[in-house]
């Protein structure tokens, strides 16, 4: 079977033909708007205010091995939009993961995208077999295909992933059963499984969640190179989208679909639970605000370890060509940075080449554990 994919780059749609998937390609994304009338022009006073770059590039202290590291432009908390940071923004003393003193920017983000107009939440669960491709989010292979969940999605899971026991809508009435609202997020946050009842389409709204979790992020001034690039893997989101949004760590793609349930993205690669609120898993052309004023690709957020993240397609859709392992490259204007996944990879960018900060709410950067009912 040959299914229909939405793939997004620099927030524009398109589709494409994709090649069939096995079982092992896919994993369960369980866990993982409306807005003012001046949003959009907010949105648009930061993008400008972003694009000309003028903090000086900072030189960082050379690598373990000698070699000098690559330069970074500090993280200047004036480039987000305005209502994703809650309160002020704090200058305090910091241990970053490698164990090296430094300062540190700490604030809160508002868990809920402040870009609503370009970066809306859901949807997620398309209602029925017959609905169209509006009715319902995506859902990503992990490897670069970012499909459509639409009606005929959902009614052909069983031949995608090649197993009889996915029937997930009422073969009379073409109904899709669907988990939402309190019992939505109820489900998102309890690993365990419901007795008697698989095959469903869950999500998590933002609004049973008091429109968003705030979370504390404690991030350095100035990236701090590592000794050596660190995974992104494991429970810890991996950084925070300039509307307000936090970037979730990869999803576990070892937690096969047993279950035959899909906890469904969004058009902007993101669902919510009531541990994290509402995250990114992978990028798809949202909370792009910090337009370049030179043709590079718009910034979207930044990584936990203070690099900057910007789009992965510049004005012209051309991607950088020589990016690291941990999709980075260098520039004069801003220094050392890194570009974002293409949509459908399972991961907002690479791997960390900066010592890390941490999020106040994650005991050691651990979060609750979480998994598919069944796990």
């Amino acid at each position: 079977m040959a299914a229909f994919v939405k793939s997004r780059a620099s927030g524009a749609s398109a589709l494409k033909r994709a090649r069939p998937l096995t079982l092992a390609a896919l994993s369960l994304l369980l866990f993982g708007c409306s807005g003012e009338d001046d949003a959009h022009d907010r949105a648009a006073s930061t993008a400008a205010a972003s694009a000309t770059v003028t903090k000086e590039t900072v030189a960082a202290e050379e690598a373990t091995d000698g070699e000098p590291a690559p330069a970074a432009v500090g993280l200047d908390p004036q480039i987000f939009a305005a209502g994703a940071i809650v309160g002020e923004v704090e200058t305090v003393d910091c241990t970053l993961s490698g164990g090296t003193q430094a300062t540190c920017y700490q604030f809160r983000v508002a868990g809920a995208p402040a870009d609503p107009e370009t970066s809306p939440e859901g949807p997620f669960c398309p209602p029925n077999i017959h609905s169209g491709e509006e009715e319902g989010g995506t859902w990503m292979d992990g490897e670069g295909t970012l499909y459509q969940v639409d009606g005929e999605f959902i009614k052909n899971l069983a031949t995608l992933y090649q197993d009889k026991e996915w029937q997930m809508y009422d073969v009379n009435t073409g109904e899709i059963t669907v988990i939402d609202g309190a019992r939505g997020c109820e489900v998102a946050g309890d690993p365990n499984p419901i007795e008697g009842f698989d095959n469903f389409c869950l999500e998590c709204p933002l609004e049973e969640l008091d429109g968003g979790i705030e979370k504390t992020v404690v991030i350095p001034r100035v990236p701090v190179p590592a000794a050596e690039p660190t995974s992104l893997a494991g429970r810890a989101n991996t950084g925070v989208a300039l509307n307000g949004v936090l970037f979730g760590p990869p999803a576990p793609l070892e937690l096969i679909l047993s279950s035959h349930t899909l906890g469904v993205l969004d058009d902007c690669g993101a669902h919510a639970n009531p541990h994290e609120g509402y995250h990114y898993h992978t990028a798809t052309g949202c909370s792009e605000i910090g337009i370049q004023e030179d043709g590079h690709s718009p910034m979207i957020g930044y990584a936990l370890d203070g690099y900057a993240i910007y789009a992965r397609e510049d004005k012209d859709g051309k991607v950088p060509a020589d990016l690291d392992d941990c999709g980075g490259e260098t520039d004069p204007v801003r220094g050392y940075h890194y570009h974002a996944s293409a949509p459908g990879v399972n991961q907002i960018f690479g791997c960390f080449m900066g010592e890390k900060g941490h999020f106040l709410d994650e005991e050691g950067g651990e979060r609750p554990p979480q998994g598919p009912p069944g796990e």
